[in-house]
Formats: structure tokens, C-alpha cells, sequence
């Protein structure tokens, strides 16, 4: 917005050229007219900065949204001056979005001590990262509209944008349990759930970390808590953040695909009604337990967005290592960056998941068919081999899978009706 006006510079040029000719002249009609121009433009220079100082802007909005989303930011202006405020213009800087700066206007007047809420809509075009909203800044103009005075407020407020989410048919039609006994609807029982139902003595193979030590100092003996088992259903996510599944670039990066992958299971989860949690290990271990909520969805899809490819550990021997928190009857999501992976291993992990009666699902993004970042190039006959064994494998045990790569979108991948089916999905390659 440019805040200068046209007619300030005519009646300065005006206001000066009748004072010289007015002195020139001896006119004193010019020197008067000249005076009260120059007042003029005087008072209007200190009008728009009148009071600026008492004038408070406060900004609410939420503190993430999904991609391509429209949302409404409120602007709280409070009028703190014995004054009434008129023409008063807050400026906001929405990194996220299309037209970064947003201009909201109040002509006025705000009464003395008096608050006002402003709205502005804002589009989220960025894709999905780590974003801030401000600063922000707060000006007047005067009446005639010939000044204004600007004052920032540095208010800087971190922002998150998620990937868009895709409800997953498949999935959505997949059960976290396989059965429910009816005695189990009816009939408290020991389980993982947050509803406290006792303690007891504890047993070889217990969690030291459930150990009740005021319990343990009354009996003399060491005691745990004990849980109702929780029926409701139970989806884990585990992501694969090792770095030799690093490839590709920008949008078409494995990360970029793991990210909206792992976004959309969790949504579609949350959907059905699944407590739902995230476990990777990348730089760090990474584990958010399974809840329920919106707030939960957001501390997931935080982590999620904050993710780099940076660990050590296969996906398979991760899950190995926390397989204890897959609760009995959950279903347990692998979704790696990789198709490079021993099918025994893979098997033998498969096994054991349903051993605790675990449905596990397989989700791949084919890391050999984007272009290397540290590696050498992957032969197309390699690749295809060990994509067509690793899809053979899964197909053999009976596991929903999926395998994403580089010849479409995720969001393409995502939306097609096949994702996730519980028919075994047909390869080039593959034997039939």
C-alpha cells in the first residue's frame, strides 16, 4: 500500500512558493496564506502520529493448517488513549501464504478504552514446513489523509503447515482388531490401557517401568500397576528415517513421499477412530504413544514435519527394538523409504507381529527409482528384482501393501483406490 499521498507535496510546493512570493511581493495576504498552509500540513503531520503509542494489537490465530487451506486470523485492536482512533491500518506478515502482507482497516472511531476485533483470510500456498506469522505493524492516517505515521510491533508467532491429507480407502477398511471376545464388552480385564485397575505382584517378564513403588513399600515385595484392556483400536506408525533411504529432490525426495504417506495413515486413522501414535528413530529416538484428539494429530504431524532422514537403524530392526509398544490386536503400520530389504528379515518381522495377533500393513516408497544423493545409481534390472522380491514376500504372508515411486505424485498414489487393497498388488517383474 503506498501511504503517500499525492496532495502533501502539492500543498507543500504551494504553502513554500506563496511564502517566497509573498516576501518577494512585500504581499502580506501571500505570507498569511503561505502561514496557514504550512499549519496545515503542520497539524496534519501530528495528527496521524497522535497517540500512535497508545494503540494495542493483539493477533489470534491457530497455530497450524493443512495445505491449501483458507483460514481467518482475528487482529485484536485496543484503544488505550483518551481519545477516539480513526483511520487506523494493522499490517500482518502470513508467511505461509500467497500475498504475504495482509491489511486490515478500522475508519473509526474507537471510543477510549475500548477493544475491536479485525479479521483477515489468509490462503495457505506454501508447502508443508515450518512458517512464521508477523511482524506485525499498527499506523494512522490523519484526517485530510495526507500522512502516516507507522509503528511495528515485533509479535512473531511460529506457524506449521502439514501435508494435505488423503482419507485412505484401504486402510479405512482394514480393523485395528481382528475379533472381540464378548466377555471383553462386558467384563473388566488386565490390559494397556489408561484406566488404572490395581496392582499385583510382579512376574518375570514385567515392565520395571510399571513397577508401584508406594505398593512395594507397604507389601515388602516389588509391585506393578495393572490396566483395563483397552478396546478401543490401536494403529502405530512406524517410519522409516534411516539415512541410506535418502533420495531424490524437493518434491520428488523419499522424504517428501514418507512425510505424505505417514500424514495421511495418521489422518485416516484419526478418522476412524483409531488411537493412533508414531515411533522412528532418526537423529533421535522419536515416539509419540498412541492417544486420541486433534491435539494429538498435531503433536504426530509436528514431528512429523520437523523429520530429516538421518538415522542408523533399519526400519525392521527398529520395529524390532520397540515392538513392546505395539499393544496386543493393533495394527502396526511399516512404512519405509526403501524396497531394498531382506525378505527374510522381513518375514521373520511379519511373524512376530502377529504372534500378539498385530495386523501389519506395508507401505514403500522405492527409494531405487529416484536419483541418488550419496550413492551410486541403481542399475533399472537391480531394482526392479529386489522391488518385484520384496513385493513377492508381502504378498506370500497376506500383507496389505503399497509401493509408491517416483512416476506419480504421492497425492496420485495416495488417491488411487488400489492404495492399501487387501488384493496383493501385481508388479513388472513379479512372478505371477
Amino acid at each position: 500500500m503506498d501511504e503517500r499521498s499525492p496532495w502533501r507535496g502539492f500543498l507543500t510546493v504551494t504553502a513554500v512558493l506563496a511564502g517566497l512570493l509573498g516576501v518577494a511581493s512585500g504581499s502580506a495576504a501571500l505570507v498569511v496564506f503561505a502561514a496557514g498552509w504550512g499549519a496545515l500540513v503542520a497539524l496534519s503531520f501530528a495528527a496521524a502520529r497522535r497517540d500512535l503509542g497508545r494503540l494495542v494489537v493483539r493477533r489470534r490465530l491457530p497455530t497450524s493448517s493443512f495445505e491449501a487451506h483458507l483460514l481467518t486470523v482475528d487482529v485484536s485492536l485496543e484503544n488505550h488513549s483518551r481519545r477516539s482512533a480513526r483511520f487506523v491500518l494493522v499490517e500482518d506478515t502470513f508467511g505461509a501464504g500467497l500475498a504475504d502482507r495482509q491489511s486490515v482497516f478500522e475508519a473509526g472511531p474507537l471510543p477510549p478504552l475500548h477493544r475491536r476485533v479485525l479479521s483477515y483470510r489468509a490462503f495457505v500456498a506454501r508447502q508443508w514446513g515450518l512458517y512464521t506469522v508477523g511482524p506485525l505493524s499498527i499506523g494512522r492516517f490523519d484526517p485530510l489523509g495526507l500522512f502516516f505515521a507507522r509503528r511495528p510491533v515485533p509479535r512473531l508467532e511460529p506457524f506449521e503447515v502439514y501435508p494435505r491429507a488423503v482419507e485412505i480407502e484401504g486402510l479405512a477398511a482394514l480393523g485395528g482388531r481382528s475379533s472381540l471376545a464378548a466377555r471383553e464388552l462386558t467384563q473388566a480385564a488386565a490390559g494397556q490401557s489408561s484406566s488404572f485397575r490395581g496392582v499385583r505382584e510382579f512376574q518375570a517378564g514385567d515392565d520395571v517401568r510399571r513397577i508401584h513403588w508406594p505398593a512395594t513399600a507397604r507389601r515388602g515385595t516389588p509391585m506393578v500397576r495393572e490396566h483395563e484392556r483397552d478396546l478401543r483400536p490401536v494403529f502405530l506408525l512406524f517410519l522409516d528415517l534411516e539415512r541410506s533411504g535418502r533420495a531424490g529432490l524437493g518434491r520428488r525426495s523419499t522424504l517428501e513421499y514418507l512425510v505424505r504417506v505417514a500424514t495421511s495413515l495418521l489422518w485416516t486413522a484419526h478418522r476412524r477412530g483409531d488411537a493412533f501414535g508414531l515411533l522412528a528413530e532418526g537423529e533421535r529416538l522419536l515416539f509419540v504413544p498412541p492417544a486420541l484428539g486433534e491435539a494429538h494429530l498435531a503433536s504426530c504431524l509436528h514431528q512429523l514435519v520437523i523429520a530429516k532422514q538421518g538415522g542408523s537403524l533399519p526400519l525392521l530392526e527398529v520395529v524390532e527394538r520397540h515392538r513392546e509398544e505395539v499393544p496386543h490386536g493393533a495394527t502396526a503400520a511399516l512404512l519405509f523409504a526403501t524396497t531394498d530389504v531382506d525378505p527374510g528379515l522381513l518375514g521373520r518381522t511379519i511373524e512376530i507381529l502377529r504372534s500378539s495377533a498385530t495386523q501389519a500393513i506395508v507401505v514403500a516408497i522405492d527409494s531405487l527409482a529416484f536419483p541418488p544423493i550419496d550413492r551410486p545409481p541403481t542399475p533399472i534390472e537391480v531394482a526392479r528384482d529386489r522391488r518385484s522380491a520384496f513385493a513377492t514376500r508381502l504378498a506370500s504372508l497376506g500383507v496389505p501393501t503399497a509401493i509408491l515411486g517416483p512416476d506419480r505424485t504421492a497425492e496420485e498414489g495416495l488417491a488411487d483406490p488400489r492404495f492399501l487393497a487387501p488384493v496383493p498388488l501385481r508388479f513388472p517383474g513379479a512372478p505371477a
